[in-house]
Formats: C-alpha cells, sequence, structure tokens
C-alpha cells in the first residue's frame, strides 16, 4: 500500500459543489438540510481512522427521511462524479492525487476510479465525504466490493491513515526451480501490533497482491535474464551478487517495501540463484522468430 496525504478538501466543499449542479429543487434542498447530519458522520470518521476503528462505524439505510442509499447513490453518480458536472473538479483532484497515478491499494496499476472505504450502498452520509474516498484501479475496486468488517483485524489498509514505517515487510522467497520460483509473503514489522499484521495481511489476500507481485517478478526476471548470463559469464557468482545488491539499493531508496525491492533483496540473498539459478531464467522461454 502506498500512503497518500489525506484530502485537503471537506465534507461542506462537496455537498455544496453537488447542491450547486442540482437542478431539481426538492433533491438540492434534501441534500442541503441534510449537510448536518453528513458533517457529524464525518467528524466520526476523521476521530475513528487514524486509529484504525472505522469498523466501529454503523451501517445505516439512509442519511435523512429524504435522502435513502439509493437517493445519495444517484447524488454520487449524477453530480459529483459525473463529467462535466460543478463537482466533477473537486473528484478529479482526489482520483489524481497519488503519484504517477499508481494505486495507493496495489502501487501498480493505473488509478481508474474511485472507491469508497467503507462502501456507499451500506454507509450513505459518507458517500461525499472526502476522507472515505480512494483512488483506486478498477481491480482493487471489484476486489475490495461492498464488504463490512465487523473487527479491527478484518479491515485493509486506509491510505490516508496507516503508516507502515520504513522497515522491510515484504519478502521475496526464491526456490530452486527452472524457471526460478518467487513468492511474496509479510513479516511482521517490529512497530507493528497483532492488530495491524493482521490488517496488512488481510490486505494482501483481499488486493490478490501476492499473485500480482509474482506476474511481475517473472517479466522482471525475463527482462534481466540475458544481462545477467553476460555478467555471471564474465565475473561469477560475486559479480551477479554485487549487481543485485545495487539495483536492491537502488529500489529500496525509493521503496522499502515494493515487490521490486523484496525481489532483488531475495535474490542476492539466493546462494543458489547467484551460482545457478540465473541461467535458467531463459529455458523457460522461447527464441524469438
Amino acid at each position: 500500500m502506498k500512503r497518500l496525504r489525506p484530502p485537503t478538501i471537506h465534507v461542506n466543499d462537496t455537498v455544496y459543489a453537488c447542491v450547486a449542479g442540482i437542478t431539481i429543487p426538492e433533491r438540492a434542498q434534501a441534500l442541503t438540510e441534510a449537510l448536518p447530519t453528513i458533517q457529524r458522520c464525518e467528524a466520526e470518521y476523521l476521530e475513528l481512522g487514524p486509529s484504525g476503528q472505522l469498523y466501529r462505524i454503523l451501517p445505516s439505510l439512509g442519511v435523512t427521511p429524504a435522502i435513502d442509499a439509493a437517493l445519495m447513490g444517484v447524488i454520487y453518480k449524477s453530480h459529483f462524479a459525473r463529467q462535466g458536472s460543478l463537482s466533477r473538479a473537486l473528484y478529479d483532484r482526489i482520483r489524481m492525487a497519488p503519484e504517477f497515478g499508481l494505486c495507493p491499494l496495489c502501487g501498480q496499476r493505473i488509478v481508474a476510479t474511485i472507491d469508497h472505504y467503507l462502501p456507499q450502498s451500506r454507509f450513505p452520509a459518507l458517500n461525499l465525504t472526502p476522507a472515505n474516498l480512494i483512488p483506486a484501479c478498477s481491480d482493487c475496486n471489484k476486489r475490495k466490493l461492498a464488504s463490512v468488517p465487523t473487527r479491527a483485524e478484518d479491515q485493509t489498509l486506509h491510505p490516508y491513515f496507516d503508516d507502515l514505517g520504513n522497515e522491510r515487510w515484504l519478502i521475496a522467497d526464491i526456490q530452486p526451480s527452472t524457471p526460478p520460483t518467487v513468492s511474496f509473503h509479510i513479516r511482521a514489522a517490529g512497530a507493528w501490533d497483532e492488530v495491524l499484521t493482521a490488517r496488512v495481511r488481510k490486505h494482501f489476500s483481499v488486493m490478490g497482491l501476492a499473485e500480482l507481485y509474482v506476474a511481475q517478478a517473472a517479466s522482471e526476471l525475463a527482462d534481466m535474464s540475458y544481462g545477467l548470463e553476460i555478467l555471471g559469464a564474465a565475473a561469477g557468482p560475486d559479480g551477479i551478487r554485487q549487481h543485485l545488491e545495487i539495483q536492491f539499493q537502488s529500489c529500496q531508496a525509493r521503496d522499502s517495501n515494493s515487490w521490486r525491492t523484496a525481489l532483488h533483496e531475495g535474490l542476492r540473498d539466493s546462494d543458489w540463484f547467484c551460482g545457478e539459478g540465473y541461467r535458467l531464467i531463459r529455458t523457460h522461454y522461447p527464441e524469438n522468430v
């Protein structure tokens, strides 16, 4: 997960922008009258979020008697998120916040949408709350679906609130095979408590990151194989290890827990890979024709 700065806008901004673009007077009035309730829900969210207690917020069927979950969904889709709407600039400010446009939930794919951390169908009063709106790729958004955690341990990570630190916690294991087998797992950081450890593993599982990173690592190895063979022939295992150490340091300087950082660390620390395994990568791939 990539941490993000929380949005600098609040629900007042999003509600008033939506109201300004609503052409149905009764709907605009209903949303305006619902603002105090929506503000109280935002305050509760901002109070519980930093301590990882959003699971304590109870689902509801609506915001006020005049605005149920279905209507709040229409307001979000037809006014806040709609291209060309008066509030679309606020939507885009949230969506475009991640560096390089990469999804903070997986760190790999391009942001395509906004995910409601607490799902809009179950928490309609939070539909327009910026702190509940997370830039996401389509895959992560679909994987998360509308699940509602009932325990702290069941919550996926929240990019605005959760800080995993810089200690190495994403680990790549290298197993001797043709081609080399790479797998990824979580090693709890010393600063994590049991709940955060469970949440990191939950996030890793829900977002399918082990499978995603394995696929990325296989492609990376294929790109590296030719150069490693040349280097190994000239400098042997020590040359391979020194090269992987440089790659590891370079990746770690940017992100201490990217899959690339973990991969190069795992390859560097594998005597089998540095001595023999690097020569077995390309045997899996057909020659170009």
